[in-house]
């Protein structure tokens, strides 16, 4: 008899601790498809503002036809020679080959400030027709954006607006206010509005940078969701994957990530996946880098908030050969009906993305028509 209860209770425990166990279980599930949920809520769009921007080229192509052009010569001076600007590189070659214009490319070294203001002097003593810059310091290079515009020579930003030059400079390239509240969106829907999240980024002074941060940060108000740390890499990716590695060891409990700058993404990626925390980690990052892209399909990053670096090569061209050719007046006639206000900045939106598992093919597929092979 006693021993007959004692099986009876051990099997009476064993009962309990399989439907304990089951609960667990089960909760873990829930955890996952929830997480999985969340990702598949997210509304991907890769139409970005082609439309428009199609519109607006052809109206210049047609206002240049039948005018010379083959003596125009510009160039494209870029942050950081990273692989976030081969889209646009491949943009302004193409745009290049179709008007019949001369296109350099110009990136300086590690994102170095002294070596962009070098290739701004160097163009204007060359005395090219015009440049688009995305600019390492907007406050820095005000001086040379000047000079080249009181020389004549047509300036466009890119990438981040220029304020405060001595001619209004138009801003062809993404809202960054916009992106980076769409990414907070992002991150709200993954993380079910509560959780820590670390940011990344490459600069705490370039306007794409400032605004994109401030953008997040609006979009998390209200939410039970905490930025713990903002760490700044200066633009060097070797110390972005440290910064990466920094934010989880100091943040176990950390539930998500913001990446601001192209390499950031795949910094974030790496060290959440060495980590072993692939999709508890959630990763939203800015832009489109090829790493990126391979952490989006295998589930460690789960959004890319994006922007069109082909347009900003591609209508960069087109903007400053009709500036040479046109005039300023002109030009700005055909802008008009295409600007909004933006961050402050007169804008010519090349419009935002946001790419998931889901519609990645999609995206990718878009690129491979415009010649964009990495």
């Amino acid at each position: 008899m006693i021993w007959s209860r004692v099986r009876t209770t051990a099997t009476a425990i064993g009962a309990v601790t399989i439907l304990l166990l089951a609960g667990c279980t089960s909760a873990a599930d829930d955890a996952t498809r929830d997480a999985g949920a969340a990702t598949a809520d997210l509304e991907g769009t890769t139409e970005f503002n082609d439309a428009k921007l199609g519109e607006l080229a052809g109206a210049v192509e047609t206002a240049l036809k039948g005018k010379d052009v083959g003596a125009v010569r510009v160039a494209m001076v870029i942050n950081s020679p990273s692989a976030y600007w081969a889209e646009g590189r491949t943009g302004m070659e193409n745009a290049a080959r179709k008007l019949g214009v001369k296109a350099d490319f110009q990136a300086p070294a590690g994102g170095d400030l002294n070596t962009q203001l070098s290739i701004l002097d160097t163009l204007r003593a060359d005395k090219v027709d015009g440049y688009t810059v995305s600019a390492v310091d907007p406050a820095a290079v005000r001086g040379p954006v000047g000079a080249a515009q009181d020389a004549g020579i047509g300036v466009v930003a890119i990438d981040s607006p220029l304020t405060g030059t001595p001619k209004p400079t138009v801003y062809l390239g993404t809202p960054n206010t916009e992106a980076g509240r769409q990414a907070g969106e992002a991150m709200r829907k993954l993380l079910g509005g509560s959780g820590k999240v670390a940011i990344l980024t490459g600069s705490l002074t370039a306007a794409n940078a400032t605004q994109r941060i401030a953008g997040f940060t609006k979009a998390l108000q209200g939410s039970g969701i905490e930025i713990v740390d903002t760490l700044n890499d200066d633009a060097d990716p070797s110390k972005a994957l440290s910064n990466a590695q920094t934010a989880l060891q100091a943040n176990p409990d950390l539930t998500g990530i913001y990446t601001v700058w192209s390499y950031d993404g795949p910094a974030a990626g790496q060290a959440v996946k060495a980590a072993g925390k692939s999709g508890k980690v959630k990763v939203v990052a800015d832009d489109a880098e090829p790493k990126t892209v391979g952490f989006v399909r295998d589930g460690t990053v789960q959004a890319m908030v994006l922007q069109r670096p082909y347009q900003q090569g591609y209508l960069g061209v087109y903007l400053l050969a009709a500036m040479k050719v046109l005039g300023e007046e002109a030009t700005a006639a055909l802008l008009k009906p295409y600007l909004e206000d933006q961050d402050g900045a007169t804008t010519l939106s090349s419009g935002i993305g946001l790419v998931t598992a889901k519609n990645l093919s999609t995206y990718l597929d878009d690129l491979k028509k415009l010649g964009v092979t990495s």
